[in-house]
């Protein structure tokens, strides 16, 4: 069934309703007023309220059950899933990122590109931030991609029609902003390459988590959903604060490079 005809369903079922319950508010009206003995005009006054305060009713209480029922799924979402917050885009939630990147000492980033977060204009979201990140207290941990990723390789910027050059130059400004914060700002910033696919896009503010999949082919960051996760009993915080930890690991240039030993004190 096509959008349109879902449409022309629910304002069929709506105006039904609403008929149905203006012709039983006003017939109660009608007999409630020849009960009394009142006059036609009286009556035709009364039947009129009644019209109107049945609608209104019925529109309260759809509104109080339409309300309950959100508040009680979001309740569900968050006792089950740590997810407190939905945004449409990546944009769409900027602002709350922000602030919530300014009040946070431990915070770790997988990114790809990061065009938008660390980029060299006005629009990046969290450059002109760390700058502020210098006390020994903060940790800010960026995963990057690495010009070697197959992700990014030559034959896939062949496949989609892109520049392999371009890509290269993004992924090398990311790695010059990062190295720029840290050697002229002071931020307490460390990075790290890795060559994972797009799946997501993580980023972790203490106990807060923002979360966007890469469900496009284009544009994720304008259409992607993105989902603002507390740590808690039960969040799916824990899964990609784990899997964060996991990368980090993973992609340390100083660490063994025998699998046994890496992976010994794995949680």
């Amino acid at each position: 069934m096509s959008d349109k005809d879902n449409a022309e369903d629910n304002l069929l079922a709506t105006v039904t309703k609403s008929a149905l319950s203006s012709t039983i508010t006003g017939a109660l009206g009608y007999i409630i007023s020849t009960s009394l003995g009142l006059t036609d005009d009286a009556k035709t006054a009364v039947v009129g309220f009644s019209v109107l305060l049945g609608s209104l009713i019925i529109t309260f209480i759809k509104k109080r059950v339409v309300t309950f029922s959100d508040d009680l799924g979001k309740k569900y979402l968050e006792e089950k899933t740590g997810i407190i917050e939905v945004y449409p885009s990546l944009q769409s939630c900027k602002n709350s990122m922000q602030n919530d990147f300014k009040k946070s000492k431990d915070i770790r980033m997988l990114l790809q590109v990061g065009r938008r977060e660390f980029g060299d204009s006005e629009p990046s979201y969290f450059w002109s931030l760390a700058k502020e990140k210098t006390d020994p207290t903060f940790s800010i941990r960026v995963l990057r991609a690495s010009v070697y990723s197959p992700f990014l390789s030559e034959a896939r910027a062949n496949y989609r029609g892109n520049d392999i050059r371009r890509w290269h130059q993004d992924l090398n400004r990311l790695k010059n902003e990062l190295q720029l914060l840290k050697d002229i700002h002071k931020s307490r910033i460390e990075d790290r390459e890795h060559q994972e696919p797009y799946l997501w896009r993580i980023f972790l503010f203490d106990n807060i988590a923002y979360v966007s999949a890469y469900c496009y082919q284009s544009d994720n960051d304008q259409k992607a959903f993105v989902y603002k996760i507390t740590k808690g009993d039960d969040s799916l915080y824990d899964a990609f604060s784990k899997y964060f930890d996991y990368l980090w690991l993973k992609y340390d240039p100083q660490s063994s490079s025998n699998l046994d030993e890496k992976w010994a004190k794995w949680i």
